[in-house]
């Protein structure tokens, strides 16, 4: 009987000791195979090529940004005031295109994959990363002295898919999709807000027009005015029962879409000079808009206002002939 127990007792410390050696091993094997998992080259280099330039908490405190294009003297500045952007030119404060600047911050402001391709000192003159020869990007906010952020742009890589950047001050070098170049490079005229109109204003809106258009030749004089009213939800024009109403409307939603080519700081709206056309449009609320025109520009532009308007803009002739259509046009099928 006590035989028979010592047996039994062997037996299941001879097992037990089993259990635990393997349990053991699986739990070597687990930590070799995590280990694999961390350390495996790729998996590394992914991990590190995670970036983001600008913490996205800081965004919000943001207020102006520097923006300056390789080899080019003049930096376009971006100032925030009261939650809304502007830029700054030649000492005026100009509407900016709100959009736009929130697409860019987005793109600072995202984690994206930007691994490192250096981290010496010696390669930023290749790479076009010098604070002589790169493009730069300063986000400015409050009053610190410091910038939240200031960014090197440099040379694209071979593909040209990819492009160069570091951190001012710090020699670390890394790489990226090429989203910046149209914010870099593109023209100031891109930032700013040339709309006539703001995005709110509504077709439904609008219950009439005048239209003077301007005369076709110096030595003519302008026309009789084109008058469309909205009537029982139809539209009259000058009276008259319009043949083709669809048109009308695609007509009123080119007027409150129309956008300058820029802004004319030559020019005042309070100049008499504004005096060769008109639209005038007229809402269910009781207000009116009037864009007036004035003398033409070079390049094929026109000078123009818009009441209540601060500014002068430059239209292109096509948007002129655009928002500025005779009786023909509303009778064609």
């Amino acid at each position: 009987m006590v035989n028979s127990r010592t047996k039994v007792e062997t037996f299941n410390a001879q097992i037990t000791k089993k259990i635990r050696f393997l349990a053991g091993l699986v739990v070597v094997l687990a930590l070799v195979y995590t280990g694999t998992l961390i350390f495996e080259p790729e998996r590394v280099n992914t991990r590190n090529a995670s970036f983001v330039w600008l913490d996205a908490k800081w965004q919000d405190q943001a207020d102006r940004i520097e923006i300056s294009q390789a080899s080019q003297e003049n930096t376009l500045s971006l100032t925030r005031q009261n939650n809304t952007w502007f830029v700054s030119r030649d000492g005026v404060e100009y509407p900016a295109k709100q959009a736009r600047i929130d697409d860019f911050l987005r793109i600072l402001t995202t984690r994206g994959s930007y691994p490192v391709r250096g981290a010496e000192a010696a390669s930023h003159e290749r790479l076009g990363l010098t604070e002589n020869t790169a493009s730069r990007v300063i986000i400015r906010g409050g009053t610190s002295t410091y910038p939240l952020l200031d960014l090197l742009i440099g040379n694209e890589d071979l593909t040209g898919s990819e492009i160069y950047l570091r951190k001012n001050n710090q020699n670390e070098v890394r790489s990226g999709q090429n989203t910046f170049s149209p914010y870099i490079s593109g023209p100031v005229t891109a930032w700013l807000n040339l709309r006539l109109f703001p995005a709110a204003d509504l077709v439904e809106e609008v219950q009439r027009l005048t239209v003077l258009a301007p005369a076709k030749a110096l030595e003519e004089a302008p026309g009789s005015p084109l008058i469309l009213a909205r009537q029982a939800g139809a539209w009259t024009i000058d009276g008259n029962a319009a043949i083709n109403t669809q048109r009308i409307e695609s007509y009123i939603r080119s007027i409150l879409d129309a956008e300058g080519e820029d802004f004319i700081p030559t020019l005042k709206p309070v100049d008499p000079v504004f005096n060769e056309g008109r639209i005038v449009l007229e809402f269910g609320n009781g207000t009116t808009r009037t864009i007036s025109l004035g003398p033409s520009l070079e390049s094929n532009q026109r000078s123009a206002t818009v009441s209540e308007g601060a500014f002068v803009y430059a239209l292109a002739e096509w948007t002129v002939e655009r928002i500025f259509r005779d009786r023909t046009y509303f009778e064609q099928q």
